[in-house]
């Protein structure tokens, strides 16, 4: 899209369906947007709307009975180098020649070149000339048989709707007001094809634009009593305003949350005040009152079937009977019923200490003559701004001009105790009731987060949570509920490292050891070298001299050597008696 300088979107885009051959539910109808404004004109877009992006728009037509016709008050803005449709527009021209942009054509999707396939224009006579008066900055208007249309072929990117569901139809530049009347053509996803006719759009200059107040007063009449004044607001400068009434069905309420002062030199209408008066009955100038222009005894403003009372003592106008009431002025007749420089004619003026809520219903007469109504137009005054006025609280908003109830003591209330779990140093509002502490605080052992604070081993266990005792289960004195050994497990077993059933981890000899031998080893032998005399138990250690042919025990062959031939001799007399 087209990046317009002064961009600005309408408040609300118009929306209007008028009933077609064949209105479907997918195709929502049209809208507009203010894209630009310039020295030629405000800009405005044209979409035809749909809910199902899958539609896609064919073709922009006229064909009679189903006119197609833009028109406007001041006639259209087109560009030396633009057509009946963009195709022709380069983008990269508008820096040399910026009111290109602002263009008047009509299109499907399209707004420049930029795209793979173009949109066609096809049409009769009428179609012809009309798109030559339109291009001279006139009206276009085709109703004939043979009639015409802008359109795009099936599938073509740019008759697709874009992520607002919108496909562009056309662009007007304009500097009054416009309205273009068209007929729509375009299919689903199952390739039906509808046409939407006689659908109608565009903007009309409103001669009255709304209620709007002014603050003419502060602290006026007494603290807290301000003065306002409320306009009726006109676009036109010959429409003028010649009544404001309440009925049955279409109430007048001005209610202020306090009060209306009311002076006692004063009246109901602003005619009872003389500004002769206000030197020396000052408050005079501030009295309320409604009106129709004036704001003094100079103006013409008349009343009927109104019951000031209330608000001549400083309550309530309210006319809401089946009978009604009214100021007025006769047309004409009263200057001061035509709008001001600003375009602005004076209602009322109100000095109150409270909040206006003001609902009035105004006739004028347009300047064509016509009388034209504008029911229920509301206005509340002053502009206040909710909000907490508590600047101990969380939200304290220090712009609020009123406590709307909304202030918050606890979001942003904290603990403000350095020993608390949920310390908060940032807290606005400090209040130790929010602390939370850890279990069995100040004596706690453990800290916020289940931690021991002391644990000297490291074992997971509290100092102070800390049972001494004997944690080996082989132990007789075992103690399960101890949680740090102190050395006392007392373990029976066999305590000689000599012995078969040695225990390491005895602690106390149960006189169990056992020995695979027992008694004192040695040679046993008389005879042997090494004979010991203290063993009772011979461990084959025993040492014979053999050498020089002496008595050598056992070598029974005599030949100075212990060997198999000396077992085989003893062997061979093993078991007989010997002599004595």
């Amino acid at each position: 899209m087209l990046n317009f300088p002064n961009f600005r979107r309408c408040a609300a885009a118009l929306a209007v369906l008028l009933t077609g051959l064949t209105a479907q539910a997918d195709f929502t109808g049209l809208t507009y947007e203010v894209v630009g404004t310039s020295d030629v004109g405000t800009t405005y877009r044209v979409y035809a709307n749909f809910d199902d992006a899958t539609d896609i728009a064919q073709a922009l037509y006229a064909e009679a009975p189903f006119a197609m016709a833009i028109t406007s008050s001041a006639g259209f803005y087109q560009d030396a180098l633009g057509a009946l449709t963009p195709v022709g527009i380069n983008p990269l021209l508008y820096p040399t020649f910026p009111n290109l942009a602002y263009d008047s054509w009509i299109t499907i999707g399209q707004e420049d070149s930029d795209y793979p396939s173009a949109v066609g224009v096809v049409g009769g006579a009428a179609w012809n000339s009309a798109d030559i008066l339109f291009n001279t900055g006139g009206d276009f208007m085709v109703n004939d048989g043979v009639g015409g249309s802008v359109f795009a072929t099936p599938d073509q990117v740019q008759g697709q709707p874009d992520a607002l569901g919108r496909v562009l139809i056309a662009q007007l530049t304009t500097t009054g007001e416009w309205n273009m009347t068209c007929n729509i053509q375009w299919r689903d996803a199952q390739l039906n094809v509808f046409q939407e006719t006689a659908l109608s759009i565009g903007y009309e200059v409103t001669d009255y634009t709304g209620l709007s107040f002014e603050l003419v007063g502060e602290n006026t009449t007494g603290p807290g009593f301000d003065t306002y004044r409320v306009y009726a607001n006109f676009m036109d400068p010959a429409a003028q305003l010649v009544a404001v009434y309440g009925l049955l069905d279409t109430a007048l309420s001005i209610v202020s949350s306090g009060s209306f002062y009311q002076d006692p030199l004063g009246g109901p209408l602003s005619t009872a005040s003389n500004p002769l008066l206000f030197p020396t009955f000052p408050d005079l100038e501030y009295d309320s009152w409604v009106t129709i222009g004036s704001d003094d005894n100079t103006g013409s403003v008349d009343f009927i079937g109104v019951d000031f009372l209330p608000f001549e003592g400083g309550g309530d106008l309210i006319i809401d009977n089946v009978v009604g009431g009214t100021w007025y002025i006769l047309p004409d007749l009263e200057p001061t019923a035509f709008p001001d420089a600003d375009g602005r004619v004076l209602v009322g003026q109100f000095t109150t200490d409270g909040i206006v809520d003001l609902t009035i219903n105004i006739q004028y007469r347009a300047a064509d003559g016509s009388n034209k109504q504008a029911v229920g137009q509301s206005l509340t005054f002053p502009v206040v701004t909710p909000g907490c006025t508590d600047q101990g609280a969380c939200n304290y908003d220090p712009l609020a001009d009123f406590d709307d109830g909304s202030c918050d003591l606890l979001s942003c209330a904290g603990c403000g105790e350095a020993e608390a779990c949920n310390y908060n140093p940032q807290a606005v509002i400090v209040d130790n009731d929010l602390c939370e502490y850890p279990p069995n605080y100040p004596n706690n052992t453990l800290d916020c987060d289940g931690n021991c604070i002391n644990d000297a081993d490291g074992d997971g266990v509290c100092d102070e949570d800390e049972v001494p005792g004997c944690t080996n289960a082989s132990a007789s004195n075992y103690n399960p509920a101890a949680t740090d050994d102190d050395g006392s497990c007392i373990i029976p077993g066999c305590t000689d490292a000599d012995a078969e059933n040695y225990n390491a981890d005895a602690t106390v000899d149960d006189g169990t050891c056992q020995f695979l031998i027992t008694g004192t080893q040695g040679c046993t032998y008389g005879d042997a070298t090494n004979y010991d005399a203290e063993a009772n138990l011979d461990d084959g250690s025993c040492e014979f001299d053999c050498s020089g042919g002496g008595n050598c025990a056992f070598d029974t062959d005599g030949n100075g050597l212990i060997g198999s031939a000396d077992l085989l001799v003893f062997l061979s007399i093993y078991g007989q008696a010997c002599a004595d």
